[in-house]
C-alpha cells in the first residue's frame, strides 16, 4: 500500500481553531512583523494553508503564549521547531497530514509509513532487500552485548561499509533508509526459524525478518501483523528526546548514521524506549506468581506504573486501541491474557492514569515469546525511519542552529 503525502488540509482560519497572522497580531497586540519574529525565534510555530500563501498559527498555542502559560515544569528546555512530518495532537497522531492510526487500520504498514515520512517510493528497493534472511554478519564473535549495544554497533559497522555515506541530498537518503534498518536487523541471531518466503507475507517484509530475531515461536499472518502495525505506529512521534537528539545531530551536517546513533544514544536510558519492559516484567510476574512484583529501579517517565500515562496525552494514546485490538484478537484463546486484565485492574486501583502505546508493546512481547527487551529492540529499529525523516528536514536548515544558551548560575571569584 503506497502513500503519498498530502499537503496541509487546512484551508483557512477558523478550521479546527486555526488563526491567520493578522490576527495573532491582534490578539498579542503586536505587529505583523513581529508576529513572524516570533516565529523565526521559535516561539509560535507556523503552518502554510491549501493556497500556498496563508500562514495560520494554532489558536490553543497562541492563547498559552498571551496568557504565559507553560506545560513544562521548572528548569525544563521548551522550544519549537517546525516540521512538516508529524503533528500530535489530543486524540491523534498526523503523519504528513495523514491520520496514523486510520492509515494503519486500512491496511498501511510499517514500510508504507516509512516511505510516507521520508517523502520516498521504495516499494522496490524494501522486497529486493528483504527477499532473503541471511545469518548475522557479526565480526565481534560472542561477546555478549545488550540489544541496544548491538544495535549501535550494527549502525557504526553499516556506515564504514556505505561509500556514500556523506551525501546528505534527499534521493540518496532516502535509499539508506531501508539499508539501515535491515542492517539493524541482521545483527541479531536467529531465535526462531526464519520465513522461506518473507516477500509473501502481504508486504510485511520488515516484520518477517525481525521476528524470528526476537522470538523462538513460529508466528501466524496476524501475528505478524501485529508486529508490522506496532512498527508503524511508533515510526514517528513528534519531537521526543531521541527525535530532538537526532535533529541536533543533523543540524551539524552529520550523515544518516550517526544521527541514527545519536537517537540510539537518547533511548538508553529507562524513561524512554526502554518503558514496555516493565509491562513485560509486570505480567511475567503475574502470570508466575499470582501478583504484581515491581522490579527495584523500574522506571518510566510516570513513574513505576509502566505502560499508562503519558507526558503529553491527556486521556488515552490513540495508538494504543489499535494495536490492544489486534494483539487481543491474534492471541484470543491464550488464557496469559488474564494477566493484562489483573495488572489493568490493579493500576485503576491505585491511578486514573489512561494505558499508552507501551502497554500494547509489552503485551505484545510477553505473548509473542520475546524477550522482555525485545520492546526496546522494536522501538529503535520503529523509530528510525522518525529519525531519518527529521535529519533530511534538518538538513535544509541553517547549519548549527540547534544550540540553547547556557545561564550560568555557579560561582563568580573575583580578584581581590
Amino acid at each position: 500500500m503506497a502513500l503519498q503525502s498530502d499537503p496541509s488540509r487546512i484551508n483557512s482560519a477558523g478550521d479546527d481553531g486555526w488563526m491567520t497572522a493578522e490576527q495573532v497580531a491582534e490578539v498579542l497586540s503586536l505587529k505583523r512583523a513581529t508576529v513572524y519574529a516570533y516565529v523565526s525565534r521559535g516561539l509560535l510555530q507556523r503552518t502554510v494553508a491549501l493556497d500556498g500563501r496563508t500562514s495560520l498559527f494554532e489558536r490553543s498555542e497562541v492563547e498559552a503564549l498571551r496568557t504565559g502559560r507553560n506545560s513544562g515544569s521548572a528548569g525544563e528546555l521548551r522550544t519549537i521547531l517546525s516540521t512538516s512530518i508529524t503533528k500530535i495532537a489530543e486524540g491523534s497522531v498526523l503523519i504528513r497530514g495523514r491520520n496514523l492510526v486510520d492509515e494503519v487500520s486500512r491496511g498501511a504498514g510499517f514500510s508504507d509509513i516509512a516511505d510516507l515520512i521520508w517523502e520516498a517510493d521504495n516499494k522496490g528497493i524494501w522486497s529486493n532487500l528483504f527477499a532473503a534472511s541471511e545469518a548475522p554478519d557479526w565480526p565481534l564473535g560472542d561477546i555478549d552485548l545488550s540489544p541496544l549495544d548491538r544495535l549501535r554497533v550494527a549502525v557504526a559497522l553499516a556506515s564504514s561499509r556505505d561509500p556514500f555515506r556523506l551525501d546528505l541530498s534527499p534521493p540518496v537518503v532516502r535509499r539508506t533508509g531501508p539499508r539501515l534498518i535491515k542492517a539493524m536487523i541482521d545483527c541479531f541471531a536467529f531465535r526462531g526459524e526464519p520465513n522461506p518466503n518473507p516477500t509473501d507475507a502481504f508486504g510485511m517484509v520488515v516484520a518477517v525478518a525481525l521476528w524470528p530475531r526476537l522470538s523462538p515461536s513460529k508466528p501466524t499472518t496476524l501475528q505478524l501483523r501485529c508486529l508490522d502495525v506496532t512498527l508503524a505506529l511508533m515510526a514517528d512521534h513528534g519531537l521526543a528526546a531521541s527525535t530532538f537528539a537526532a535533529r541536533v545531530a543533523a543540524s551539524t551536517r552529520a550523515d544518516p548514521y550517526a544521527v541514527v546513533g545519536a537517537g540510539l544514544g537518547a533511548i538508553g536510558g529507562p524513561l524512554h524506549g526502554a518503558a514496555s519492559a516493565g509491562v513485560h516484567r509486570a505480567l511475567r510476574s503475574i502470570e508466575v506468581g499470582g501478583e504484581l512484583e515491581v522490579a527495584p529501579g523500574a522506571a518510566t517517565a510516570l513513574g513505576p506504573m509502566a505502560g499508562f500515562g503519558h507526558t503529553i496525552y491527556r486521556n488515552v494514546d490513540p495508538r494504543y486501541g489499535l494495536l490492544l485490538e489486534l494483539v487481543t484478537e491474534a492471541w484470543s484463546d491464550d488464557p496469559r491474557l488474564d494477566a493484562l486484565e489483573e495488572y489493568r485492574r490493579l493500576v485503576a486501583e491505585r491511578t486514573e492514569a489512561a494505558p499508552n502505546v507501551d502497554l500494547g508493546l509489552g503485551l505484545l512481547t510477553y505473548l509473542a515469546g520475546m524477550k522482555s527487551d525485545a520492546g526496546e529492540v522494536i522501538f529503535a529499529i520503529s523509530r528510525t525511519a522518525g529519525w531519518i525523516g527529521h535529519a533530511m528536514e534538518e538538513y535544509e536548515e541553517r547549519p548549527l542552529r540547534l544550540r540553547p544558551k547556557g545561564h550560568y548560575v555557579g560561582p563568580l571569584h573575583i580578584a581581590p
